[in-house]
Parts: structure tokens; sequence; C-alpha cells
């Protein structure tokens, strides 16, 4: 999905939702790369000697996949959740296969599955075509003479803008909808990459460049280079105006509700009349402003950008955002700027890869019932239904004998985790794509429509209750999230496969696997920023002061340790920035621990293959944190990712656990090895 469209579907209220990548790929950075040091430890490069279990039980346990396995040069990380997510893309090119020779009925859902895919694999065509597909698109920015005409072309669908607009719930009335308005408009990740990045940045701002020119020059631009200048001078612009996250401030200030006329006045540099009839929110009085004061200072900047300028900047961008749709000149200069140069990706993925993933961004639903229908029996929810009941009756259960809660807080607790709505496997409904129309063999007018169709959703939300049952990602995905808006989490069928679940698995493997998911979700909704909302999705603060200073004295221990992990010589891990996930990673752990041991109803598990149970548990749960990742994606994850590197996400967590300690005799002296009153316990 590009990022105009990203941007335009709400899902800048992902800032809201606390998505966990509990187990998945990297995600891409929002910030520059680290300081350019020789490594001390390179994250992807383990030692070729097995290191001992108490120095480095990550290590220990993915010896042989990491010293072994050679990352291929179209991928930028992989590790047990890319091979999953392989094993589900190669199922969903066999369905989408048949789909193909099966010649559906024009009108079906099936039929635009199948025209997407040809279309996507039928690169002679898209090569003849040209740009005549942006064309009608390009003509209308063109055709702009005025801020008023800017600021119209900025609310239309699938065209850049300087905001992220989009429709979710109000943190302050999580059963109504709201505009949420946050900061956008940048083609490289993040700010960092155009302000913060010192020397190690200049390469990338100067490649950045070359790929605007490339794409201007291809449109017939008469002065591509100096178009490239205007285009970056105007980013830097914008960029000079976005913050960082901030875990610092609270909830309450980090998505701000604001009536019409408080967001005029809050950012009065811009003509929202315009932008939100364009937009077709015209009329909206609930938003929701994030970002703190990035959205008043962006509005600031609008008018002092000459008009010439900006109709570039659209025009680029939406060239730069159809380039995987378009002729290779186009997609090889896309390709090498954002995945060769920002990531350390050689080689693109076979085509039909890409086809398939064009498929899933436009389709997403109906090809997620299609692989529910084949690949997610009945019988499988009916196991993780079982699982999930454990793991609340244990968090309940700590919950109880917690001893730094005090009782008024504790019940709000049980009272919020009673509410807390477990969405598994898929929805109860699943979107009706009627409204969606596919033109064989015209590939960018299939996804502009899918843009169209999705933003009109968007707008019918508006004006509708929240809908607490949708699903905010395809069931297929593997994945897990927590959605604080709706006090909910999600687990797609995607994710409820090996290596986190398998129904004929030894129940160790399980627990230790997706059993750590669940309770990582579930614990999203007591860490540091979960618990500002209460049982109904509201932010509110419902912890007692006392409460609320002994949760953060044992968080700031885990601050501090995570503050120590450092994977290259002057580049250590944000512990402040990290500590949901790092606290979600420790809960989840406690918790699914605890109702492994409670669903074994006092016995002891049997002895497999030389481990015992909890040995079995552990191990379970490293493996699923294997993963390789290219040094230049790395490095800007350890500035921007809000999780830690997948060996910290390991180690720092079972050392803070007295269980591991005695599975596997762990002892002073091993590197591992915290005396047991410095062991962070929350949970």
């Amino acid at each position: 999905m590009t990022a105009s469209l990203l941007q335009r579907l709400g899902l800048m209220a992902a800032a809201a939702l606390l998505a966990l990548v509990a187990c998945a790929a990297p995600t891409a950075p929002a910030l520059p790369p680290g300081i350019a040091v020789a490594p001390q430890l390179i994250v992807d490069q383990p030692s070729a000697d097995k290191p001992a279990l108490g120095d480095d039980f990550y290590g220990y346990v993915n010896h042989e996949w990491l010293s072994t396995y050679k990352l291929p040069a179209d991928k930028s990380s992989s590790g047990a959740t890319e091979e999953l997510t392989e094993a589900v893309e190669e199922n969903v090119r066999r369905l989408i296969a048949e789909i193909v020779a099966s010649k559906p009925a024009h009108g079906s859902v099936e039929q635009k599955i199948a025209d997407i895919y040809l279309a996507a694999m039928d690169e002679p065509a898209i090569e003849a075509r040209g740009v005549e597909p942006l064309l009608p698109h390009l003509e209308r920015m063109r055709a702009a003479q005025s801020y008023e005409d800017v600021i119209r072309l900025m609310g239309v669908i699938g065209y850049n803008a300087p905001f992220g607009i989009g429709v979710d719930a109000s943190p302050d009335d999580p059963d109504r909808n709201a505009v949420w308005i946050s900061q956008a408009g940048l083609g490289m990740p993040n700010h960092g990459y155009y302000i913060d990045g010192g020397i190690e940045a200049l390469p990338l701002q100067a490649a950045y460049r070359s790929h605007v020119a490339t794409i201007l020059k291809l449109l017939g631009n008469p002065d591509p280079e100096g178009g490239a200048k205007r285009i970056y001078a105007l980013e830097r612009r914008i960029a000079e105006a976005h913050t960082y996250e901030d875990r610092s401030i609270s909830i309450a200030e980090a998505m701000r509700p604001m009536s019409y006329a408080e967001l005029k006045a809050f950012a009065p540099g811009f003509d929202w009349d315009l932008f939100l009839d364009s937009t077709g929110f015209s009329g909206a009085d609930s938003f929701v402003i994030t970002d703190q004061t990035a959205v008043a200072d962006i509005a600031d900047v609008v008018r002092r950008i000459p008009v010439a300028d900006w109709k570039l900047w659209m025009e680029y961008h939406f060239a730069s955002d159809f380039s995987p749709y378009m002729p290779k000149a186009f997609r090889e200069s896309a390709f090498d700027f954002f995945s060769r140069q920002l990531y350390g990706v050689t080689e693109e993925p076979e085509r039909w890869k890409f086809a398939v993933a064009v498929v899933e961004e436009q389709l997403d639903e109906a090809v997620a019932q299609l692989y529910v229908a084949h690949y997610f029996p009945p019988d499988h929810k009916t196991q993780i239904d079982v699982l999930v009941r454990n793991i609340r009756l244990a968090f309940e259960t700590r919950m109880r004998g917690l001893d730094w809660m005090d009782d008024q807080t504790r019940n709000a607790a049980l009272e919020k985790l009673a509410a807390l709505q477990g969405m598994i496997g898929h929805p109860e409904t699943w979107l009706d794509y009627s409204g969606y129309t596919v033109e064989p063999g015209k590939l960018v007018e299939a996804v502009y429509a899918s843009y169209e169709f999705h933003w009109k959703q968007q707008q019918a939300d508006l004006r509708r209750p929240v809908d607490r049952k949708r699903w905010v990602a395809p069931a297929h995905v593997v994945n897990a999230f927590y959605n604080p808006l709706a006090n909910s989490f999600v687990l797609p069928a995607g994710i409820l496969q090996p290596p986190y679940f398998n129904p004929d698995a030894d129940p160790a493997e399980n627990y230790g696997g997706i059993g750590a998911v669940i309770g990582h979700e579930m614990s999203h909704g007591f860490d540091d920023e979960g618990r500002q909302s209460d049982a109904a999705g509201r932010t509110r603060n419902w912890w007692t002061e006392e409460t609320d200073q002994r949760f953060r004295a044992k968080s700031y221990r885990l601050v501090e340790q995570f503050d120590g992990y450092c994977p290259w010589f002057g580049a250590c891990v944000n512990g402040l920035g990290t500590l949901g996930e790092n606290i979600g990673d420790l809960a989840g752990l406690e918790i699914a621990y605890a109702a492994y041991r409670m669903s074994l109803d006092g016995k002891e598990a049997p002895v497999i293959e030389g481990l015992t149970g909890d040995q079995r548990f552990f191990i379970a749960y490293a493996r699923t944190y294997r993963d390789k990742v290219r040094e230049e994606l790395a490095r800007a994850m350890l500035d921007s990712d809000n999780h830690a590197p997948s060996r910290y996400r390991v180690n720092g967590v079972v050392r803070n656990m007295d269980a591991w300690y005695a599975a596997f005799a762990i002892k002073p002296g091993d590197r591992l090895y915290l005396p047991p009153n410095e062991r962070v316990r929350i949970w």
C-alpha cells in the first residue's frame, strides 16, 4: 500500500492502536541510521561458535539457523515470522491460480482478484501503456492556479498532502467516530533523514534527490534536477515542523480531541474548510490531533511555499507512489532508493510475489476470507479459545495477587480485563466489495479505484457509530494487535500456525509460542500507555497515585536494563521508547508461563527428547524471535522502532524470570544472570 493511501485511510490512528509486531518482520524505520562506527556485535552475524545458554539464550537456541542462513538478495530481513508469511503467500498464490483458471463470472470478487493479478503480471502491457494511466491525475494537478486549488487537491484521495487524515474512534468517546489528523508529507521515512542524520545521512539525501529527478524526467519535466531540489527544499520545510514520538507525554497530550472551532484556532494558517470539503469530511465537529505541535506548524508553512512548488511536489509523489505499477524505468528508480539505498535489498522479489501483494492490497478481506475457508479449520479456533481462556484466567489470578497494586486500582484493572474482547481467527462478517470495479488490463486504475472504494468507507464511518467488531488487519496476516480504543486484541488466523501455534504440538510449545503473544496483547491494556484508557476505551487515568508511582519505579528499572543493550558501539536500545513492548514481552511470557503451569493441574510435564516442559516452553519462545536483519535496516530500527531487537526481546526478558533460572540451572557468572533483587517483576 502506498504512503498516500496509508495516510488517507486513517492508519495514522494506529498511533492509537499500539500494534504489536510481537514476532513479526521489522517495519520500515521512521528515523535515520545511527552513528556509522565499526560494529561490536553485528545483529545478523552471530558468532560461529555456539554461545553458552546462560550467556546468550537467544543465540544458543537459534544457533544453527543463525550460523547457516543467508539473507536472500531480495530481503531486508528474515526470520520465523517472515518464513511463515512466505508460506501464507504461497497458499494465497495457489488460491489465486485456482481462481484465474476457473474463469470467474464478471462482477464477482473472484473476477476482481483474477483481473488484478493478471494485470500485475502483464509487464509488456504495462510497458506499452507508459505514463498514460497517470495523465488524468497529473493534468488535474498541473491545472491548479492558486493556493485554494492546491488545498482542494490535497484533499483528494491518493494525492499527497502534508497532513495524514482518516476516521477512527475518538479517545474521549470511543463509541463515536472522529476525524484524525497527523503530520505527513515526506518522501523519506521521517524528518530525521532531512535534519538529524549528520554526515552519514548526506548520501541518502542525495540518492533521494536523484530518485525525484528520475521520476520528474520520466514525466517529461524540462528541468528534473532543478525540480528535485525544489521538492527536497519543500519537504525539508515540512520536516522541520515534524515531531518525534515521545513516550514521556501522556496519551491525552498525544491524542488531543478538538471541535472544529478548536482545530481552526489551533492551526489557523490552513484553509480547513476547503480541505475538509474536498476530503468529504465537511461538517465534522469531532477531531483528534496527534504529533503534538506538528499539525499547527505544518499549517503555517503551506502559504509560505509557492503554488508551483506544491504542484510539482504533488505530481512527483503521485507518480512515485504509483511507480510499482508502472513501466520498468519507474519501478527501478523506486526500488533503487526505497529498497536498495534505504534497506540494503539488492534484488526485486519475483513478479508473482509482487502480483499477489497487489491483490492483497486492494482486496485484503476477500483474500483473507478465501484463506480462512481453506487453511483455518474450525477446530483450530476451538483450541485457541481454550488457550486464550487459560491465559486470561492466569492474568486475573496474578492481578489479584500483585503487591504493588492497591485495591481501588486492582478492581478497575479486573473490570478492564473482564471487558477485554478477544477477536480470534477471523472477523464475524466480511467486507462487501460489490462497490469496487476492476477493468481487465488496467492496473493503475484498479489501484486508484481501490483508494476511492476504501475512502468512501471512511467517509461513511464518520456518520455512523464505531464498529467495535471491525478488524484492524486482514485475517491471514502474520501478526497480532491490541486496540486501546476498543479494549480488544486481535489474533489473526495467519499467526495461528507453527512456530506460534500447532494443534498437534506439545502444550509447552504452544504456551511458549502463541501463549506469549496472547499474554503480550492482553498486557498492552495495562502498560505505560494502555493503562491510560479504561475498560470502555476512553482516555482516562484510572490508577491511584500510589499504584502509579510503584508501577513507574518498576518500569524505570526495565528502562535502565534495556538502555544497556548495545548491538553496536555507541548505538544502544532506547529503553523508554521500547518500554511498552518490553513490558508486553515480559508480562506476556510471565502470564503464558503461569497459564502453562496451571494447565498441568499440579502434574509435571513429560520429558521429551531430554527436555523438561519448562525448558521446551522457553525454547519455543526464543525460536519465535529468530531473525536476521540487514545492518542498514537494523540501525535505523534501533532509532525508530518501538520494539527492541529480537536478541534482547528474548535475553532481556528471560533473565528477569525466576522460572528460566530454575529450568536451565542459570548461576552467578553466567552473563545473563541477575541477582533476584535486580530482576524486574511487574505482572
